[in-house]
């Protein structure tokens, strides 16, 4: 009978450890979605998605973003951005066909090709991508063994 209640009682515990490592696990898995949700910076050029590239029924602002694909070719995407405020104000810039190189401030909204551009700020000079070349800082060994 003892060795009945130890068993039961192991089991028991062993169950509740367990359930409680489940628990943490799905409260750590919103994070991985709002770590998406993270707001970025999108460089690219914007333009008008109605009256430049005719894929938006109503005039609304495009950002076509030019990217390597897997075989090393520069592929271009558009991603739409939503009709906000900052979107709406920069707008008149663009609607009739002018195309404006810019750096948008946003968080990506939605899945697949639904995915919109929720912008918070739209930059129209844009400063240069970094591109991980020349490091600053003091110069190096090799630098100095060269000037003497």
């Amino acid at each position: 009978m003892k060795t009945f209640k130890l068993i039961v009682t192991t089991v028991a515990i062993s169950m509740a450890m367990f359930s409680a490592n489940a628990d943490e696990k799905k409260q750590k898995a919103p994070a991985k979605t709002d770590q998406a949700a993270k707001e970025r910076i999108v460089r690219g050029t914007i333009m008008c998605g109605k009256c430049t590239l005719k894929k938006t029924d109503a005039c609304q602002a495009a950002l076509q973003v030019k990217r390597k694909g897997k075989d090393g070719k520069e592929v271009s995407r558009v991603l739409l951005l939503k009709n906000n405020d900052v979107t709406k104000a920069f707008h008149s810039k663009i609607c009739g066909g002018d195309k404006i190189a810019v750096a948008v401030t946003g968080k990506l909204d939605g899945k697949g090709k639904k995915r919109v551009l929720v912008a918070s700020k739209i930059n129209d000079k844009p400063a240069p991508a970094k591109k991980g070349g020349k490091r600053k800082g003091k110069a190096t060994d090799k630098k100095k063994k060269k000037d003497a």
